[in-house]
């Protein structure tokens, strides 16, 4: 594999960033410099990445539906916790905005929570912060303002959070390491340039915080030379939110799978892929700071870690079933009865289909429910197909 382009500056930082590593940068540092580098990370720098002109188009781009769904489930987590005032609302990583925009608008429909809703957004891209601010500038005048942070570290951990803390195709962003089956056991899989200044992929023995032994439970080996990864850096996230949740639920989209799913045999090269405008590469190192990098959620180690931090595993589904338990379908007939027949209502109803159906974003994107505190509530979006037991 040899990048075949990308930002000069970028490849100058990760070409030192190699030799300051001996001449093998593990490709979970190279993955976060290609992201995140505060200069020409594809995250940071300046850039259309979502819709037509981006890289990848996300489910609040495509349907308001999708932000007044999620307003509801958070006013019956409201509700059932006694009302409480503040309730915090903490969107991580919420890209243009338009997720926030329409949760906050639905939720102002609702005069008494609106009254009580304190929304923060956690947003570590200054392009992306800047992009909400000015999409919510309406919100804000309203009265209703909007924080911003760029860690889960600036939340009042003293205090802790009475509320909801959710995220939609977040964790899916962070740094993973890379990994490959050998003879021997695992090897972490590290970056090395060629002397004609291309980059190879190498193998490494895993270091910390990787163990050695982390995929050595699994039911059925891996048998030699699969390549997966190991999303230790999200994981680490939300045991970091577990900890702020004073009382309440931590919701997470995204696409993503069990362990055993993950981890399977059958598997052989992972998940782990690249989005450079809207086409689908198999090779990370293309395009380095100009392409999207992003790997599957192990749902099961989230769930794990969640339960380590205190939090209890609420329900687990699909985004289809979660959306339908919500009342989509029945939104879209209320819908079709109000607007006149044409390209708008088709466009719905196909937008409702693709969110839904299987063999679309239905099942191949899952949700995580966990909370401290909120016993024995049951969120309507689990209430038609909770497969928690599969976790």
């Amino acid at each position: 594999m040899v990048s075949s382009s990308g930002s000069s500056g970028l490849r100058a930082v990760l070409s030192a960033m190699i030799q300051e590593a001996g001449g093998r940068l593990r490709f979970r540092d190279w993955m976060e410099a290609a992201l995140y580098h505060p200069q020409w990370g594809y995250y940071m720098a300046q850039r259309p990445r979502l819709g037509r002109e981006g890289d990848f188009v996300t489910a609040p781009e495509m349907t308001s539906l999708f932000g007044e769904l999620l307003a509801l489930q958070w006013i019956e987590v409201w509700q059932a916790m006694g009302k409480p005032n503040p309730f915090t609302v903490v969107e991580a990583g919420a890209g243009s905005g338009r997720l926030a925009l329409d949760v906050l608008t639905t939720s102002a429909r609702f005069a008494d929570y609106y009254a009580a809703l304190r929304y923060v957004i956690i947003e570590r891209s200054p392009d992306f912060q800047q992009r909400q601010k000015l999409l919510l500038e309406d919100v804000a005048a309203s009265g209703r303002p909007v924080f911003w942070c760029e860690a889960l570290q600036e939340l009042d951990a003293g205090q802790g959070i009475e509320g909801v803390i959710f995220s939609n195709e977040f964790l899916d962003a962070f740094p993973v390491h890379w990994v490959e089956m050998g003879e021997a056991g695992l090897l972490e899989l590290a970056i090395a340039e060629r002397q004609d200044g291309g980059w190879e992929v190498v193998a490494v023995e895993p270091q910390a915080p990787l163990e050695p032994d982390y995929l050595s439970g699994l039911e059925t080996p891996l048998p030699i030379g699969v390549r997966t990864e190991v999303g230790l850096d999200g994981q680490h996230w939300v045991a970091e939110a577990a900890g702020r949740l004073q009382r309440g639920v931590m919701v997470t989209i995204d696409y993503g799978y069990t362990g055993p799913e993950y981890y399977h045999a059958s598997r052989l090269e992972g998940t782990l892929t690249g989005f450079w405008q809207h086409a689908q590469l198999n090779d990370p190192l293309a395009h380095p700071g100009e392409m999207d990098l992003t790997a599957h959620v192990d749902f099961s180690a989230v769930a794990r870690v969640g339960e380590r931090a205190g939090v209890r595993t609420m329900g687990y589904t699909t985004q289809g079933w979660f959306l339908m338990g919500l009342g989509i379908l029945e939104r879209l007939e209320q819908l079709r009865a109000k607007m006149a027949p044409g390209e708008a209502l088709e466009s719905l109803e196909k937008t409702v289909q693709r969110l839904v159906m299987p063999q679309a974003m239905g099942d191949r994107f899952k949700v995580l429910a966990q909370g401290r505190g909120v016993d024995p509530l049951k969120l309507s979006g689990f209430r038609l197909n909770d497969q928690r037991h599969r976790l």
